[in-house]
């Protein structure tokens, strides 16, 4: 057994755990925030609005991207790695991660603790970024090795 496959398995168990939990906050995640402002500390309108806003933009992104790794993963199971559909699976989920960055940029300005996840996701989409190139830089040099042989 190669050693990716018991990373990926995992992985592929945790992508799908996360749809599931998002699945599961879309229903719960307003009764959440109101018993937060309850218990914890009292929310003005503008943060409660802003942790909405941003959860339910942001789960969409989420989801997709985590679609994308689920096929991603798949692939890599089937033995499928260095392949341009790989490719498009992790510019995918770039978009995704950029995108939530930006959704919490915005959310930024009602719920000021939301720079933190903004920023902790632009940087996740530039680690990602350095995958995805370094993805298709493999996927051409196996491209050009498959013409040469």
């Amino acid at each position: 057994m190669k050693h990716y496959v018991f990373s990926a398995k995992v992985t592929l168990f945790a992508s799908r755990f996360v749809a599931v939990l998002i699945a599961f906050f879309l229903i719960f995640f307003p009764g959440m925030v109101e018993s937060y402002h309850r218990d914890f500390r009292p929310l003005s309108n503008s943060e409660r609005y802003a942790l909405l806003g941003a959860f339910y933009l942001s789960a969409v992104a989420v989801e997709l991207a985590m679609y994308h790794m689920d096929k991603l993963l798949r692939n890599i199971l089937r033995g499928s790695l260095f392949t341009s559909e790989n490719v498009h699976h992790i510019r995918m989920v770039r978009w995704c991660c950029f995108w939530v960055s930006i959704v919490c940029l915005f959310a930024f300005f009602g719920f000021p603790s939301m720079i933190f996840i903004s920023t902790i996701m632009a940087f996740l989409a530039l680690v990602v970024t350095v995958v995805g190139q370094v993805m298709k830089a493999a996927v051409e040099l196996r491209e050009e090795s498959d013409l040469t042989i």
